[in-house]
């Protein structure tokens, strides 16, 4: 009889705990966004910046199209579609400080001259895309991640040899650590020039004109410095479906150690009746681990996802391009009308997703403004959580007013 006291005893000892617990998590919840009122912006031109926290303590991003930053001595640089930097010091504008990964492979047409010849771009970025083009390959970067100090990296392939068109591939390509010499997922040399316009040999993509163009164009969960903040050994990508189906996300993942061989990556395939996330290594099995809404410009939905440790929750931020019925389906991209922005969150990376905040306007600071491709600084992040940075791309006044690194803090703010 003696042992029902103390049995009562903890009973009520972990009944506290979890309501404690389960109070203290429930004031953690998001509701809501609020934004600093300046806009730190930086460099010559450029988009996209999807960005990591590398062993070495810097960020590291990945430039999608423009000039990027100047040489040191003030020059301007040539056009690129894609490029790695290193952005180093703090977010705001007097430690700020981007330098040139030279050692990193340019898929650019402009880098394609030694091939092609000389390739004509415009002097700024108003005219878009460039009037002159040639028979080349078109190559995009995106997913960034550095992960046991190796730094891997995404390239998108656009399926239009001239021209816009839709992504059909991604190229892995990938620096070991303590190395400067980038290779693509099979070993090959990502630098050498004679054969990445083709795909095939040594120079086959990672994905290639999988079903609906699926995994052709990639972002990267982040989880803190060199992904140190990852407990289950997994890398997580997303990916809008291709084509019309941008509004609905994919999702894939692979141990981390397997990250360069394709036939160990398993796609999300969706929930059993527990909940339970089921996967699977056909891609033609794959689910859908978000849905947003239709009809949007086929350049949205792709999700910037990091890990706020302070918070213990996964955030998402991610953006709508050119509303419906507002352009041309390839048009799209060229954001005629202002998008809108959505931040998430969820306490796994596949979700479910909670919408905590939803800007349908979304200009940040100048109504000319065109905004997408939000993206979460991974390491900007204040020690409870509450506080982070954004990094996004401006396609205003056609590319030629704010085409820049465009940088603005916000808080995330709860219900009292």
């Amino acid at each position: 009889m003696k042992k029902y006291p103390y049995v009562t005893i903890g009973f009520v000892l972990a009944l506290s705990i979890f309501i404690l617990s389960e109070c203290t998590h429930n004031r953690q919840i998001p509701t809501g966004i609020g934004f600093n009122n300046y806009v730190f912006r930086s460099g010559d031109n450029g988009d996209n910046w999807c960005l990591t926290w590398a062993a070495d303590g810097d960020l590291y991003t990945s430039q999608c199209d423009g000039r990027g930053w100047r040489y040191p001595d003030g020059r301007q640089r040539d056009f690129m579609n894609n490029h790695i930097w290193r952005i180093a010091g703090g977010p705001d504008s007097a430690s700020f400080r981007s330098v040139f990964v030279e050692d990193a492979p340019d898929y650019s047409r402009t880098a394609q001259k030694e091939i092609y010849g000389p390739i004509v771009q415009p002097d700024t970025c108003i005219e878009f895309p460039p009037p002159e083009r040639l028979d080349t390959w078109n190559w995009y970067a995106y997913g960034i991640v550095s992960i046991d100090g190796n730094i891997y990296q995404f390239i998108s392939h656009c399926g239009e040899r001239s021209g816009f068109g839709w992504f059909d591939g991604s190229q892995l390509i990938w620096r070991p650590q303590g190395k400067e010499k980038w290779l693509r997922w099979n070993g090959s040399d990502a630098n050498d020039r004679s054969k990445w316009l083709i795909n095939e040999g040594d120079n086959q993509l990672f994905f290639f004109e999988e079903p609906d163009l699926a995994f052709s164009w990639i972002t990267i969960a982040q989880f803190g410095q060199d992904y140190r903040e990852n407990k289950d050994g997994y890398v997580y990508i997303y990916s809008p479906e291709g084509k019309e189906k941008s509004n609905l996300l994919n999702m894939a993942r692979v141990k981390k150690g397997d990250i360069l061989n394709r036939s160990r990556w398993e796609f999300f395939a969706g929930f059993d009746n527990s909940l339970k996330t089921q996967w699977t290594k056909d891609i033609r099995k794959r689910g859908v681990v978000h849905t947003f809404p239709e009809g949007w410009g086929f350049y949205s939905w792709s999700p910037s996802v990091v890990w706020n440790k302070g918070l213990g929750l996964f955030i998402m931020a991610v953006a709508g391009t050119q509303r419906p019925g507002t352009g041309g389906v390839l048009e799209n991209y060229m954001h005629y009308e202002p998008g809108e922005l959505r931040f998430l969150w969820s306490e796994n990376p596949w979700g479910p997703w909670t919408e905590f905040y939803r800007d349908e306007k979304w200009i940040a600071d100048d109504p000319e403004n065109r905004l997408y491709l939000p993206q979460l600084s991974p390491k900007w992040i204040s020690e409870d959580g509450k506080s982070m940075y954004m990094v996004f791309s401006d396609a205003g006044r056609r590319y030629s007013k704010r085409y820049l690194w465009n940088m603005q803090k916000f808080r995330i703010t709860f219900d009292k």
